[in-house]
């Protein structure tokens, strides 16, 4: 109260220029130590005091200008501390034009100007200041008022005091700064730190440096049990704290951090640590800075025997013994318990984070082993101890070794979490040979596994704690059998059924790669291979940058012969294909260039009972949705062409169909092929084919495949021999089925560059422009059978002055039989009724 009857009767000025009134209070106070606590307030202006200056209230331009300067000053190594229990004043934190307190904390003396000093912060309206302590003795308030408001709770309450300055003395002093130290642990081994001004507000525009010196032998634990620094970004540009792991700025930096952290620990990994607290312009938040409590001591984990010197094997920065193991490529790596193989540290936990390669051109598992296990979590007396059988079983409370494996349980051991789980935990002395020893293999490139301790226990059997083994290897991404050493992409498939696919797939395949899938079954076996997807690299000067080759196996006198069936690139979409007669292995070598990547492929295979003949004899079905077809075809005198027709055309064909036809004619001819119709599923283009579903081969052909629509894709074939075979099959699974093809055949004699006498008999015929000759009967059967590299229907002209009118109709034909009348009236049509047309 005394305070207020001081405010009641501060001393007035009044000053008039002409036109204008203003009354100013003074009201300024000063506290030293002889009044080291007390309370200062600011009530609301009683009325009296106004009508006693003759202020009228209603007159707007007749107002109060007050001006309060509260002045505190402590004693010799004491603060001033300011506390706010009531605050409540005109304006707002957007305007504080009217009524507003002004904080100066960080005033040198106690005659320094206020205008010169760096202002703490300006307050209004509800909003209080935080708790304030000044940076060295004294401490400003300055209150500003031209407010009438005369509410009953109007004002402002705050309770002061001078406190100790110990606490923020840290260690010795540097270069006079105020908040720079040395804290050396001869002086202390266990200590707490304190911001400049905390719990206060801390001032801005300032740097501090702590740098921390242990013993030889030793390392420093930090702990941040309180951390309020103003967040100005992702990076922290403002405001922050950077830790050093060494004595200098040009020590590595183990975490700059900014905003509110809980719990937030840190380790050096040397004997020295430096810390530097910078500040920059106020916050519009009041943030108080931070506590932190530090140790120095031999206990904690040797970090350069934990680490026994390995490649790829380092120490996490910051952390008491957190260790990360990264592959090299294929190698070989040990991790331990802390001090192993004597008894490991209580209350320590450290993690091992393990990461195989992961890139455009490296994908590893990780597979961990151990070589001993003994993190005993129970006394080993025998009332106590676990029984043996159910060792997998048990909780583990005071020991244990965790794994995680799955992605989430990864995330949860990563992020420190309480409720971390793995997916196996281990503990006590696990004997040798044991399952539970692993290997333990991970789901994609990473492996975390964290060994914890609350207490120690020994069975006084040596080793104590854990020993692993981890070995990264290679993972292609592809199931079956691995065969070769671990970075070699070889697999061995014998399932009656399954699948193989392109390394890493669906993802890109990597550079510079050679994979082969072994693709095996029993003698009197075939295999069936499709693709379910195939996309591979190539470009216009290489579209074979990557390719695929196909194989077929067989064994003689226990040598392999390989003879492979076709070469698959950038431009083809490869076809159903069956293993050749006598092979029941199929081999496939992928092969990657050193240039472009693609999602690659991905086969299905089955493996069934091989056919009973190479080429059959006729049609028939030889299990349930399957149909073999073909026939071998020989020319003779009288049968010197025909057609191939496949089954139900032009009806649609069925899915899982296989056929074969092979045509021989006489030596010294060749077969002369051309597509009179095609209408198979798939598309063809001037380089390249997409049959995935239905595909023609025609061996030794100009192309590999042939589906689509387009005829003249398929250009006239002629065989390099006496004989050619084709092939007709369809997957296994759903096909569109349309309506097939019509391939037509003729024995011929290519006299091109020839002596041409040999064809110049009443029998042969010469073609005038391809120089092919062939059987005269050939003359006008409506047929193109000339047409080969030129144009040439020299066959087909002068139709009516030629006599006999021989037409001859193939009936070698591979049919259904639920389409064989349909198909022979098809055939005469096409035949005769040229001719009736010629003889008109």
């Amino acid at each position: 109260m005394h305070l207020i009857y001081l405010f009641l009767l501060s001393i007035f000025v009044s000053k008039a220029d002409g036109n204008s009134r203003k009354t100013i209070f003074q009201c300024d106070q000063h506290f030293d130590e002889s009044q080291p606590e007390g309370v200062i307030e600011f009530p609301s202006l009683p009325k009296q005091l106004a009508l006693s200056h003759g202020v009228n209230n209603s007159k707007p331009e007749q107002q109060y200008n007050l001006q309060c300067v509260y002045t505190f000053v402590a004693g010799s190594r004491q603060r001033v501390r300011l506390e706010f229990d009531h605050f409540l004043l005109s304006g707002s934190s957007e305007n504080c034009d009217i009524e507003y307190v002004d904080i100066y904390s960080e005033v040198e003396s106690v005659d320094e100007d206020i205008l010169s000093s760096a202002l703490g912060g300006r307050y209004c309206g509800t909003v209080a200041p935080h708790v304030r302590i000044s940076l060295r003795r004294v401490m400003k308030l300055v209150l500003h008022s031209r407010s009438t408001n005369h509410e009953d709770n109007h004002g402002f309450r705050a309770k002061y005091s001078f406190i100790p300055e110990d606490k923020f003395i840290a260690g010795e002093p540097v270069g006079g700064k105020k908040c720079s130290f040395i804290i050396d642990s001869s002086d202390r081994k266990i200590g707490t730190l304190y911001s400049p001004t905390y719990p206060g507000t801390y001032p801005h525009n300032m740097h501090c440096s702590y740098l921390m010196k242990a013993g030889r032998g030793e390392r420093i634990r930090l702990f941040f049990t309180d951390f309020d620094i103003f967040f100005g970004g992702e990076h922290c540009p403002y405001d922050s704290v950077t830790i050093f792991d060494g004595p200098t700025p040009a020590s590595p930096i183990i975490r700059k951090v900014c905003g509110l952290q809980q719990r937030m620990e840190v380790y050096s990994m040397g004997n020295s640590l430096l810390i530097h607290f910078n500040t920059t312009h106020p916050a519009k938040s009041d943030p108080r800075g931070f506590i932190m409590d530090y140790e120095f001591s031999t206990r904690f984990v040797n970090i350069d025997k934990l680490l026994n010197k390995q490649r790829g094997v380092t120490h996490i920065r910051g952390t008491e013994c957190d260790v990360r193991v990264e592959s090299n490529r294929e190698t070989f790596h040990t991790i331990s318990s802390p001090n192993y193989p004597e008894v490991y540290p209580a209350n320590t936990t450290c993690t091992y984070i393990i990461h195989g390669l992961q890139g455009e051109q490296n994908l590893e598992k990780v597979i961990l082993t151990f070589d001993s296990i003994a993190v005993l979590s129970f006394d080993t007396s025998p009332a106590t101890a676990p029984p043996s059988a159910d060792i997998d079983d048990i909780a583990c409370p005071s020991a244990w070794v965790g794994i995680a494996i799955g992605e989430g349980n990864m995330k949860a051991v990563m992020s420190s979490t309480d409720d971390s789980t793995f997916d196996v935990t281990l503990c006590e002395r696990i004997p040798p040979n044991s399952p539970l020893l692993g290997p333990y293999i991970s789901e994609g490139p990473r492996m975390v596994m964290q060994f914890g301790s609350t207490e120690t226990r020994d069975d006084n059997i040596s080793p104590i704690g854990f020993k692993a083994t981890i070995e990264f290897k290679t993972d292609f991404g592809v199931t079956g059998e691995s065969l070769g050493t671990s970075n070699e992409c070889k697999f061995r498939f014998t399932s009656s059924t399954g699948f193989f696919n392109s390394p890493r797939y669906p993802a890109n395949y990597p550079l510079d790669t050679n994979c082969t899938y072994y693709i095996v079954g029993q003698p009197g076996k075939e295999i069936l291979l499709h693709f379910e997807q195939f996309a591979l690299s190539g470009n216009t000067d290489n579209n074979c940058n990557d390719y695929l080759d196909v194989y077929d196996v067989f064994v003689k006198n226990g040598k392999e012969e390989l003879r492979r069936k076709e070469r698959y690139c950038a431009d083809t979409f490869p076809g159903p294909s069956v293993s050749a007669f006598g092979s029941h292995e199929m081999r496939v070598v992928f092969t990657s260039g050193s240039s472009g990547t693609a999602n690659g492929f991905k086969a299905l295979f089955e493996i069934r009972t091989a056919r009973k003949e190479d080429v059959p004899r006729g049609e028939a079905h030889i299990r349930r949705g399957a149909y073999r077809c073909g026939s071998v075809i020989n020319s003779t005198s009288e049968k010197p062409n025909g057609l191939i027709i496949s089954p139900n055309y032009p009806v649609k064909y069925n899915k899982d169909v296989h056929c074969d036809w092979q045509i021989n004619v006489k030596e010294g001819y060749q077969v002369l092929l051309k597509m009179e119709a095609i209408d198979v599923e798939g598309e063809m283009t001037s380089n390249g084919a997409s049959c995935q579903k239905a595909v023609i081969r025609v061996d030794g052909g100009p192309r590999s495949e042939y589906c689509g629509t387009k005829r003249e894709f398929f250009e006239a074939y002629l065989s390099p021999s006496n004989s050619v075979r084709i092939s007709f099959l369809t997957a296994p699974d759903k096909v569109n089925g349309l309506k097939g093809f019509n391939l037509s055949w003729t024995e011929v004699k290519n006299l091109s560059g020839k002596d041409e006498n040999v064809c110049k008999s009443d029998s042969l015929y010469l073609c005038t422009y391809s120089k092919l000759c062939i059987d005269a009967k050939l003359r006008c059967n409506g047929l193109d059978n000339c047409g080969y590299g030129v144009q040439d229907d020299t066959d087909e002209q002068h139709c009516q002055n030629y006599s006999p009118r021989t037409f001859y109709t193939a009936k070698f034909m591979a049919t259904s039989s639920s389409a064989t009348v349909a198909l022979t009236i098809l055939i005469i049509v096409m035949l005769v009724l040229p001719a009736i047309l010629c003889a008109h």
